[in-house]
């Protein structure tokens, strides 16, 4: 019986089709994982510190959000558990034997750990009302047992045997269709590496954050990533401003791309130089930093633009142009309240301050106003 003729076509499509059921089954086996069903109680537990030791759960790998949910909602998932309203599932990843991190979870987690230290009152809730402005301590006991006993929250945890790249794998999925991330909430999963580790360290400058009003981890701009944003920000236009393109975000995300990964001396590089801008601008400028005069005085607003001007002139100084400057900081702030008295000025850190045009002619005219003194 003569043997059938396969076409190359079918070749391959057949070829096509091992290739896949090779790749699906790789998948079968490169993710381990349990679950288990446990109480407030229990997860409390395991995201505080033993004696003398770390926490079992780590809230804040290098590729988690920061805390973000309010009170209300914070409450509202309290409530829900009160209510015997079943809630999404958390995702751990074991690192080693009796230590995790949260892979996707880590507000739900943030509102039990509040709630169980006492640190949560119950507030604007839409059922369970009679519980407003309750703690865990001054709920019934019936409830309080409740909810230290009672196994609440399906918990995942990818076993320390699965594929370690899968962990960001994961998380990114789920977060595809949870609350929308933050630019450089993405930036920091998607770019982890020496670069994003420098931007976050230097974002805990005490400068910056004093002028950005973040005096906790609750400020909207600590939530938001606003400082370690500033930092990357820049970055970006110290290498780009003359020639920026008006995009502000894709300057950001190229900026992050092509450095992703920089070698120890270019980290030390640019740790030195936004340090030198901003203890500068420290010097020079003060409390007024980042700010807008308005012709009566000094408002507290934060201005980008302002920002992007003052630490951009400085980085074009050199040092002993730099040590004048501070010098004459009396001045430099005079000269520089002045400056909002040019409508094209004023105009370029206040509007349309992405415009390309806009960032040339405030960087300029901050750095001859430096370089004149």
């Amino acid at each position: 019986m003569p043997s059938k003729v396969v076409s190359p076509a079918q070749q391959g499509s057949n070829v096509q089709n091992e290739k896949i059921l090779r790749r699906f089954l790789l998948a079968q086996d490169s993710l381990v994982y349990q679950t288990a069903d446990l109480s407030l109680g229990s997860l409390s537990g395991m995201m505080s510190p033993r004696e003398g030791g770390e926490a079992a759960i780590n809230l804040d790998p290098d590729f988690q959000r920061r805390e973000r949910w309010s009170p209300d909602k914070q409450s509202g998932l309290i409530e829900s558990f009160l209510l015997n309203v079943p809630v999404p599932p958390i995702y751990l990843a074991e690192d080693e034997y009796g230590k995790y991190s949260v892979v996707d979870g880590k507000q739900r987690l943030t509102a039990i750990r509040a709630f169980m230290a006492e640190n949560l009152e119950l507030r604007d809730l839409e059922k369970f009302v009679e519980l407003e402005g309750r703690t865990f301590a001054t709920l019934p006991e019936a409830l309080q047992n409740s909810l230290n006993i009672r196994p609440y929250v399906r918990v995942v945890t990818l076993l320390k045997q699965s594929d370690p790249t899968l962990k960001f794998e994961v998380f990114t999925r789920l977060n595809r269709g949870g609350e929308p991330m933050l630019p450089q909430e993405l930036r920091k999963v998607a770019y982890r590496g020496a670069l994003s580790d420098l931007v976050f360290d230097l974002s805990d400058s005490q400068f910056l954050r004093e002028q950005l009003k973040i005096i906790s981890s609750n400020s909207p701009a600590y939530k938001n990533m606003e400082d370690a944003e500033y930092v990357l920000r820049y970055f970006a236009l110290r290498s780009s401003w003359q020639s920026f393109s008006g995009s502000l975000r894709g300057e950001l995300d190229g900026y992050m791309i092509k450095n992703q990964h920089s070698k120890p001396a270019q980290i030390k590089s640019l740790r030195r130089d936004f340090l030198r801008s901003l203890n500068g601008c420290q010097s020079i400028w003060g409390e007024h930093a980042f700010k807008r005069h308005t012709g009566t005085g000094w408002r507290s607003q934060f201005l980008a633009g302002m920002y992007d001007a003052e630490m951009l002139a400085i980085g074009e100084l050199n040092d002993s142009q730099l040590e004048k400057s501070i010098r004459k900081s009396a001045t430099a702030v005079k000269r520089t309240a002045a400056l909002f008295t040019d409508p094209v000025f004023e105009k370029s850190v206040r509007q349309g301050t992405n415009t390309p045009s806009f960032v040339r002619t405030r960087i300029k005219a901050v750095t001859e106003l430096l370089k004149a003194l």
